[in-house]
């Protein structure tokens, strides 16, 4: 990773910065294992003892901790330290990513009927099946499969080997992990003189705008309605979300979280 200067990171993202708007900057790290070239923050006041002995280069911290963190040197001084070292941290990917040219991989399977926006990359081996949408800038990885007239809107990602299953769909700005399934059969079956007869699920799964699903996570379709889950909403590995489920936007829920069908959860859960 090339270095920055500390003036380049407070141009682009704000913040008051005082100190040595030159000094170099080639990784962001804890307060604990920083060195004179690392840029860390402070959010959580427990950990105030720290900041005298960090030998960071730049922290970033609240206006309480001003005199603290000036007094060991070079210091970003935000509203919210949290917030601002998670938009450092999508700001120093963007620039470390290279940039993809917008490409279909020769081993890419895709149906005449789909619909793929010019500027979208389709990875090798991945199937895109009939009457599918693939939106501008969305990138589908290795291995995924998207079902006949599914949908994948604007900028959204599939890691490697997502399943996608028919006429589901997925907002814009979007981010699904690998090996997450979106749209399998909820587990609806019917008792019948002691053995179980299917319910074949009739209804599909709707993610919002802004969306990131963990690896290895699950989202049935619905039995008859949709199964919804809202913008903003952030899923974690492992998750089981059962068929006709309903999540609120910008609900988040860490991993191993099991959904029954039918549950409704509402906004801002946690």
């Amino acid at each position: 990773m090339a270095s920055v200067a500390l003036r380049e990171i407070a141009e682009q993202l704000g913040g008051e910065l005082i100190g040595d708007g030159a000094r170099r900057i080639d990784r962001i790290g804890s307060l604990d294992n920083a060195t004179p070239s690392t840029i860390t923050f402070l959010a959580n006041p427990r950990l105030r003892a720290h900041l005298a002995v960090s030998r960071a280069g730049c922290v970033i911290v609240a206006e309480a901790e001003r005199a603290a963190a000036t007094a060991r040197g070079a210091t970003l001084v935000t509203a919210d330290p949290y917030a601002y070292y998670a938009r450092l941290t999508r700001w120093w990917v963007a620039r470390m990513l290279p940039h993809v040219e917008a490409s279909v991989h020769p081993s890419a399977v895709i149906a005449a009927t789909a619909r793929i926006a010019p500027d979208a990359s389709i990875g090798p081996l991945a199937v895109i099946e009939a009457g599918a949408t693939i939106g501008a800038g969305a990138m589908i990885g290795a291995h995924c499969v998207v079902g006949a007239d599914a949908q994948i809107g604007t900028a959204t990602r599939l890691a490697a080997r997502v399943t996608l299953h028919a006429g589901c769909t997925i907002g814009a700005r979007c981010i699904v992990h690998s090996g997450a399934v979106i749209g399998s059969d909820g587990f609806g079956f019917a008792p019948v003189d002691g053995r179980w007869e299917k319910i074949e699920q009739l209804g599909a799964v709707r993610i919002g705008d802004d969306v990131e699903i963990g690896a290895n996570t699950c989202i049935d379709r619905g039995a008859l309605d949709d199964t919804l889950i809202g913008d903003g909403v952030k899923l974690d590995n492992q998750i089981q979300i059962g068929h006709n489920v309903h999540i609120g936007a910008h609900t988040a829920m860490a991993g191993c979280v099991g959904v029954a069908g039918s549950a409704v959860i509402g906004a801002h859960c946690t």
